[in-house]
């Protein structure tokens, strides 16, 4: 596989947390401007695979490029001014701020020369008006409900200003309507400003959706990857998430839709 000289790839990725292999050998070009979305069972290696393009962890064999050069090779800075990530289940000190919390997306910029700037504040208003946490800057992080919480660290990513944006389950602890929310900022993020997005995603019809990218990751390696109206079949699900199902065009948006069958579908079918 050549290397994309443009964006984040990886060839021949393999990935251990412990001792245990987890991703093997594992090729990946992410779209550059597109919203890619990692799919797939849980313990397959999702996020491990994302945690991996952050540069949270190192592999065992293999490589990631960011622009055609090793990750490995480029300075933390350098890193955290090209890749925002959003980890599962982040944790901050208590009583920080919403708006501290999203300041420290503004580190990367930082040095003993240049302190915090006009142009910082600027970023972190915007980061906060986007998300709509303006009204709750200066409330502590840990005094707000779960969904507040989460847009609170997606803000933080979005202050970090950069072309790529890593998500490992952006709308976990949201209901349905902020759900939807989020997966709108991101949509738009990715229209106007051509940021390149990679989220790890558990609701298919979502991922469909909002992505123009499917990764399904089985057991560590990718099964199938490609525009979701070819990734998406009942062949497809069956495999990797050894789930019977239908595939049905959306009603909205006419992307590919994923209709469980289950056992009540089952008995549903044979009783017709």
């Amino acid at each position: 596989m050549g290397i994309n000289m443009k964006g984040l790839s990886t060839k021949g990725l393999s990935l251990a947390y412990d001792g245990v292999s987890i991703i093997r050998d594992l090729n990946l070009a992410v779209p550059p401007g597109k919203i890619s979305a990692l799919v797939g069972a849980n313990g397959c290696g999702k996020s491990t695979l994302l945690r991996g393009l952050a540069r949270l962890l190192k592999p065992y064999g293999g490589a990631i490029y960011l622009d055609g050069q090793s990750i490995f090779n480029l300075s933390t800075k350098q890193v955290a001014q090209q890749l925002g990530i959003l980890p599962q289940n982040p944790v901050a000190p208590e009583g920080l701020t919403v708006k501290d919390l999203v300041g420290q997306g503004r580190y990367p910029y930082q040095n003993w020369l240049q302190q915090w700037s006009e142009q910082d504040e600027i970023i972190v208003q915007q980061a906060l008006e986007i998300t709509d946490l303006l009204a709750l800057a200066n409330r502590a992080l840990d005094t707000l409900s779960g969904g507040q919480r989460q847009r609170a660290w997606i803000a933080m990513a979005l202050a970090q200003d950069t072309d790529i944006l890593l998500l490992d389950e952006p709308t976990t602890f949201l209901d349905l309507a902020h759900q939807i929310e989020v997966l709108d900022l991101l949509y738009e993020l990715n229209q106007h400003q051509e940021r390149t997005i990679v989220m790890v995603l558990h609701d298919l019809n979502q991922a469909c959706r909002y992505a123009d990218y499917l990764v399904a990751v089985k057991q560590g390696r990718i099964f199938t990857a490609g525009e979701p109206q070819e990734v998406m079949t009942e062949e497809m699900v069956k495999e990797v998430f050894d789930l019977d199902c239908r595939i049905v065009s959306d009603p909205v948006v006419g992307t590919p839709m994923c209709v469980p069958i289950g056992r009540k579908g089952k008995v549903n079918i044979l009783s017709n």
